[in-house]
């Protein structure tokens, strides 16, 4: 269910699209900002289910785009990538699209060789002439950076490894030249942060503007509760709000069941109690925050 009918996002990650329902994460994005204009390289660490890639996406990427990192400039181009098994391949694919968002795959194809022969210099001849005629700024996102350990370093493969100390190379020195303005941001789970030394320069780069995604206060989770609902004109009532807040620190992945327990009530109450206020019956309805998730599956199964 999109958000044009849920408020709430559910399991997934929140899109940049969707900042508007986006709530208690103001101070992180500023924290984020002041980084990303100190270094141009931001890592951003957290455990499973800390809301790192919502963070940047539906937090920090609108913050760029509304002019709040560059002065009098709102001109960005976003490429938002994963590892995956060939990080080079994605990331010509990502840049490639970023300077032409037509652009097919054999030009994807002919980027990633380029990239292959004549590294960072390639990349910068692409985006320099868009820099020039618009004043355009280049934000990557290198989503679930932990694919690079499991695919490319973990398995042994000595070329998968070569490839990966490719991309790595590439990432910094993007972020470390002034030709042209490139911001990069990458988000991993924090149990792979010892890995990163695998990387020549990695660490150091980690060491001066590495994010550890803090935990939500009370006050914070309130606003993810309650706001969204009333953006649709609706309300959640106090007594589950405290019944929701109080229950978080019992059960793992909170965000993401949080989010989805939120979409199953709203849910509920539009197709079964309709009390014009998300409440108790609605909690109780879809099995809670601890069985929300598994009552689901079974209603999906059946």
């Amino acid at each position: 269910m999109n958000s044009s009918d849920n408020p709430y996002v559910g399991l997934r990650p929140f899109k940049s699209e969707e900042s508007l329902l986006f709530f208690g994460r103001s101070n992180q994005v500023v924290e984020l900002l002041q980084r990303l204009h100190a270094h141009h390289f931001v890592a951003v660490v957290g455990g499973s289910g800390s809301g790192k890639s919502s963070l940047v996406r539906a937090g920090l990427i609108p913050a760029l785009q509304a002019g709040y990192l560059v002065d009098n400039s709102d001109a960005w181009k976003i490429g938002i990538m994963k590892p995956g098994r060939q990080p080079l391949h994605h990331l010509a694919e990502s840049l490639t699209r970023m300077a032409d968002p037509d652009a097919t795959d054999s030009a994807v194809s002919e980027m990633l060789t380029q990239i292959e022969e004549g590294g960072v210099e390639v990349i910068l001849d692409l985006l320099e002439p868009i820099y020039r005629r618009h004043r355009t700024n280049f934000f990557l996102l290198v989503d679930q950076f932990e694919e690079l350990f499991r695919y490319s370093v973990d398995i042994g493969d000595t070329e998968q490894r070569d490839q990966a100390i490719d991309f790595v190379n590439i990432m910094l020195e993007l972020t470390n030249q002034r030709r042209v303005p490139v911001y990069v941001v990458l988000t991993m789970r924090s149990d792979f942060i010892g890995d990163c030394a695998e990387f020549y320069g990695l660490p150091e780069a980690m060491n001066q503007s590495l994010y550890l995604v803090p935990r939500m206060s009370r006050e914070d989770l309130k606003q993810v509760i309650e706001s969204p609902t009333k953006l649709f004109g609706k309300q959640v009532s106090t007594r589950l709000t405290s019944r929701l807040l109080n229950a978080m620190n019992r059960v793992k992945d909170e965000l993401p069941l949080l989010q989805h327990a939120l979409m199953r009530m709203w849910e509920y109450e539009l197709k079964s109690d309709q009390s014009g206020v998300l409440d108790l019956a609605d909690y109780d309805g879809i099995g809670r925050l601890n069985k929300a998730l598994s009552q689901h599956a079974n209603e999906a199964l059946e």
